[in-house]
């Protein structure tokens, strides 16, 4: 053997042995994070209600427009027992609780949104007085005043483009049904057309396909929020609706990535989350009714169900996401879907909960980067 031959076989085993080096510094850094990370056991692992209720202070009733007031059906609830507690993780700050704007806006959940039939034809509602009305490929609108402006009708459909991009196979119907957006100049005129109280800044008929909003500086985030809804819960039929925390994660998530209005409140408590804030996984998805919740536990709530559902998506490239949504509709439970869906080592919620708080303080799981 030559000596050339040699020095080659000594380069290729010392940049072997170097490379072995780092990786096991490296490998050696990501475990005694996770170490440090320990989940706490889940206290309803026993007989828990499969649906829970936050509880403190009232939150106005979702909007159900006057023709519908009737018929339309809540998601079911069942009330927490006495002796019932979330596992609710709040480290450096005490729980208070405040009684100001909700964070959820009007919408009704009782009708969802069929599928079309072929050749089946719908008559667009009239405008309202003193509402002009434009027809456009994905939206009958309706905005206060003499006509309906260019760049009111752009923006929607350059908004339903973006959304498109991650629902589009949710919502295939998009293709023949409207959305019908109904656009007030002020909040006295959105309140005389809804009935909805001051703090509103909108609202919308999920079965309808109606979303009512006026001139703010929200409006935009809350078009984009409910907007998914409609697009997103259609999807789950009406014996099995769309998981709270899924829907509203989300409603989020586009709002956020594709809405470009991110809430002032979300950056906070992601921190929060980073920080083992939060409530189990398994308590999370659970909860289906947000009344009488205080405004911070709240905001931690869809803080976390937006932070779940990003991670669920950027997780893994394909359909991954998306039949984890079917297996839902098909009425698996969660745990399952997610097994189902993503495969190992997503078993069970737990994983996904060690998996998630690892990839918040570091995006090395999913690639995210905040």
């Amino acid at each position: 053997m030559d000596i050339l031959h040699k020095l080659r076989i000594l380069f290729w085993g010392l940049v072997i042995g170097l490379w072995g080096l780092f990786m096991y510094q490296y490998m050696s850094e990501d475990m005694s994070s996770l170490k440090r990370f320990q989940p706490g056991k889940n206290p309803f692992s026993g007989k828990a209600d499969p649906r829970l209720t936050l509880n403190k202070y009232p939150i106005p009733a979702p909007f159900v427009p006057a023709q519908q007031q009737g018929d339309a059906q809540q998601r079911p609830t069942v009330p927490v027992q006495p002796q019932s507690s979330l596992s609710l993780i709040r480290t450096g700050r005490a729980i208070k609780g405040i009684a100001g704007t909700p964070l959820i806006h009007g919408h009704s959940t009782g009708k969802k949104t069929p599928i079309i039939k072929d050749g089946e034809q719908e008559d667009y509602p009239e405008a309202p007085a003193g509402f002009a009305m434009k027809v456009t490929r994905h939206f009958v609108v309706y905005e206060e005043g003499a006509e309906v402006s260019e760049k009111l009708y752009e923006t929607l459909e350059s908004l339903h483009g973006s959304i498109m991009l991650d629902l589009v196979a949710f919502s295939p119907w998009t293709r023949e049904k409207k959305v019908y957006i109904y656009y007030s100049r002020t909040g006295e005129t959105y309140r005389r057309l809804t009935g909805r109280p001051s703090w509103s800044g909108g609202a919308a008929s999920l079965g309808e396909r109606k979303i009512y909003l006026y001139k703010s500086d929200e409006a935009f985030g809350i078009l984009a929020h409910e907007l998914t809804h409609i697009y997103f819960d259609s999807f789950f039929p009406a014996s099995n609706p769309s998981p709270l925390w899924l829907s509203e994660g989300i409603a989020t998530y586009v709002q956020s990535e594709r809405g470009f209005s991110t809430p002032n409140w979300l950056e906070q408590n992601l921190k929060l989350l980073e920080g083992g804030s939060g409530f189990k996984l398994g308590d999370l998805v659970r909860i289906e009714n947000m009344h009488g919740a205080d405004e911070d536990n709240v905001r931690l709530w869809y803080a976390q169900s937006y932070s779940v559902v990003r991670f669920l998506m950027k997780l893994k490239i394909g359909d991954a996401f998306y039949v984890f949504c079917k297996k839902l509709r098909e009425g698996n439970p969660a745990h399952r879907a997610l097994y189902q869906a993503y495969g190992m080592p997503y078993n069970k919620l737990t994983s996904l909960e060690y998996a998630w708080r690892y990839d918040l303080k570091t995006g090395k799981i999913s690639g995210i980067n905040r």
